[in-house]
C-alpha cells in the first residue's frame, strides 16, 4: 500500500468506515503542484466518477485508503467528475 496519496494506484479501494464505497481512478494536483490534491474515486453505488479532496482522507491502510465520513451517504451529492471541466487539475497517477 502506498505511503503517500502522490504514490496511490488506480484500483485501490476506498472506505468510509468499514463500508468500501469504490476504487481510486487517479490523483490529481491543482495546476504545477506536485501534491495531491484531489482522487478520482469510481464510486461504486451511483456508478460514476466523482471528486474527493484530499483533506476528507482519514488514513492510508493496507486495505486502502479510508475517508474521514462517518456515513457513505455524507459523499452522495458529489457531483460527477469530467477531468475536461477541469483544465486546472494535473493527473499525477
Amino acid at each position: 500500500m502506498a505511503k503517500l496519496l502522490e504514490d496511490l494506484e488506480p484500483g485501490t479501494a476506498v472506505f468510509v468506515g468499514e463500508i468500501r464505497v469504490g476504487e481510486i481512478r487517479a490523483v490529481y494536483a491543482e495546476r504545477d503542484t506536485r501534491r495531491a490534491d484531489y482522487l478520482a474515486v469510481r464510486w461504486d453505488s451511483r456508478d460514476l466518477d466523482v471528486l474527493v479532496a484530499t483533506s476528507e482522507v482519514e488514513s492510508l491502510e493496507p486495505r486502502g485508503v479510508v475517508l474521514g465520513g462517518t456515513e457513505p451517504e455524507t459523499y452522495a451529492t458529489l457531483a460527477g467528475f469530467d477531468e475536461r471541466r477541469m483544465p486546472q487539475l494535473r493527473k499525477l497517477r
